[in-house]
């Protein structure tokens, strides 16, 4: 079977507003696994919540798309600029020139107002054109210096001292490493020596170590990137299938206001065993009597009635509505539900169908896989009988399922035993598989939620557990969205796993999230406001609003 790797897209400016990690690469910037723009860039960073791209003699707006022409620039801190001598302030996407700083001070970083650097051999902190303070390392030669979350790391040619800073007039010292190649700090102590990191906390105690294949440590403020590697807060170890150069956050200015409220509801008195879908604020629901529907602010845009039992969950394509039925039919409908195509296959289908952003793949109970595309079956081949959950899609194409004993298949191979899960997750190229019966989320840095029995694990320690077991969640970007069997919706916030709102919606079997409004699904529909927004991750059972089921997305 031919593989599909990962589709890179054209640059949309208005796209990336809503846009959470960016990551400069050795060939462009990545917003998670999608290409958003192809070259050359020497930093990315972020100021007043626009992602710049800083190049050999301009700035330019990732978002705006508009370019501001300087020589040189380096980015020296907070909103500043090194051109030669001259340093700019970076303001309303405008360069002012601030001032001129002596050619003999280098390692030059902008910080709370001070101009600190290394001028004879000497770290130098200057203050309204005065010199504060100075640190001479004595017979120590300096290398080069960082500022790290308010931590001063003075590089010598005998080790690594590092200062608190978060009073730029008054450095106090911290501790005293060997001599290490870079260092970044998280809370914890990260240095990078020999390429391995190693995390040490306040005492000094080691608490990870890693080798690792780059030379640079990069950090958002909590975690941390080299090479291909994220490690996270919790030391949970990720990998990219590129080279990460720079990171830019785009933090919670985006984010809406507004409180916590039900905005609207719908009767649908329909039983619904397969898991609804959403796209443009649209909310497409199917029942187990073959009913389709559309949903928009409460009100039927349309329905569609299909032969015979669905439990499936509906897929959304970039044109279409995807639904498999137990009369052996996949259906593709337009988004105002007239019908475009019917594929019969050899048996009935009750799961729903994956989609790559080139082709459609489908399961029978009968154990087949195919693929389609354009309404034709391009390919298929024998798989476990009597699937229980998939296919899901990996970066490079690979199909994963599970059948009815609980063995994985990859492709047309019966792989390990793994048992009886409800999906499984991409990060990218390998599946990241929950314990049995449970299913796991993820988030933006690879951090892993696995939902089993009552209770949430992420990276493996238990952080919330609820009266009753969890059937579904959807992760936001701040909060953790939970269904129990019992009709519970809990909102958890993902800082401190404190509940921020509960409600109860009786026989309410499904969530949906999309745009910021969390639908809940079963007897009646409901849609709340969250003030959150979506992820670009694996944040829901199978991927995102539209059950893709594929990280090719």
């Amino acid at each position: 079977m031919k593989k599909y790797f990962l589709i890179f897209l054209l640059l949309i400016f208005s796209a990336l507003l809503f846009s959470q990690v960016y990551f400069l690469t050795n060939d462009g910037v990545y917003k998670h696994l999608e290409k958003v723009v192809s070259g050359i860039y020497n930093n990315i960073i972020t100021i007043d919540n626009f992602v710049y791209l800083v190049k050999n003699n301009s700035i330019l707006n990732l978002n705006t798309g508009e370019e501001i022409n300087i020589e040189f620039p380096i980015f020296i801190g907070e909103r500043y600029f090194l051109s030669r001598d001259k340093i700019y302030k970076l303001k309303n996407n405008k360069l002012l020139f601030y001032k001129i700083i002596p050619s003999n001070i280098t390692n030059v970083i902008m910080y709370k107002n001070y101009i600190i650097g290394i001028q004879l051999g000497k770290i130098v902190a200057i203050n309204n054109g005065k010199t504060i303070w100075t640190i001479d390392p004595n017979d120590e030669t300096i290398v080069k210096i960082k500022i790290s979350n308010g931590i001063l790391a003075i590089f010598t040619n005998k080790g690594l001292t590092v200062f608190d800073l978060n009073d730029p007039m008054y450095p106090k010292y911290i501790e005293r490493f060997s001599n290490v190649d870079d260092y970044e700090f998280i809370g914890n102590h990260v240095l990078l020596s020999k390429n391995e990191v190693l995390i040490y906390d306040k005492n000094k105690k080691l608490l990870f170590s890693r080798k690792v294949n780059g030379n640079k440590l990069i950090s958002d403020g909590e975690n941390i990137y080299i090479g291909n590697y994220i490690i996270t807060k919790d030391l949970k170890v990720t990998t990219y299938p590129y080279i990460i150069k720079g990171v830019a956050v785009l933090k919670n200015d985006y984010i809406p206001d507004g409180e916590i409220k039900i905005l609207w509801s719908y009767n649908l008195n329909l039983e619904v065993k397969s898991k609804p879908a959403a796209y443009n604020n649209i909310l497409f629901i199917a029942s187990t009597n073959g009913n389709i529907l559309a949903l928009n602010n409460g009100n039927l845009l349309w329905q569609y009635r299909l032969p015979f039992i669905i439990t499936g969950h509906l897929t959304i394509t970039n044109d279409s509505l995807i639904a498999t039925c137990w009369d052996n039919n996949i259906y593709s409908f337009n988004f105002q539900g007239n019908l475009l195509w019917k594929v019969p296959l050899d048996s009935d289908i009750t799961l729903g169908v994956a989609w790559d952003g080139i082709k459609i793949y489908a399961l029978s109970d009968d154990g087949y896989l195919y693929e389609l595309k354009d309404g034709k079956i391009i390919n298929q081949y024998k798989v476990g009988r009597w699937p229980i959950a998939g296919p899901f899609i990996s970066l490079s194409g690979k199909v994963y399922s599970i059948d009815a004993m609980g063995f994985l298949w990859i492709d047309n191979e019966k792989s390990t035993f793994i048992g009886k899960v409800k999906n499984l997750a991409f990060f990218s190229e390998n599946p990241v598989i929950p314990p049995e019966n449970s299913f796991v989320l993820l988030d933006d840095f690879g951090n892993e939620f696995i939902f089993q029995n009552s209770s949430v694990f992420k990276n493996g320690k238990n952080v919330f557990s609820s009266q009753s077991e969890i059937i579904d969640a959807v992760l936001g970007k701040e909060n953790i969205y939970l269904l129990t069997s019992d009709g519970m919706v809990y909102f958890i916030d993902r800082k401190d796993f404190n509940i921020l709102y509960s409600n109860n919606f009786k026989d309410s079997k499904f969530l949906v999230y999309e745009n910021g409004i969390l639908y809940i699904i079963g007897k009646n529909v409901y849609a709340i406001s969250t003030n959150d927004i979506n992820p670009d991750s694996w944040y829901s059972i199978f991927r995102d609003n539209k059950n893709t089921s594929s990280i090719n997305n």
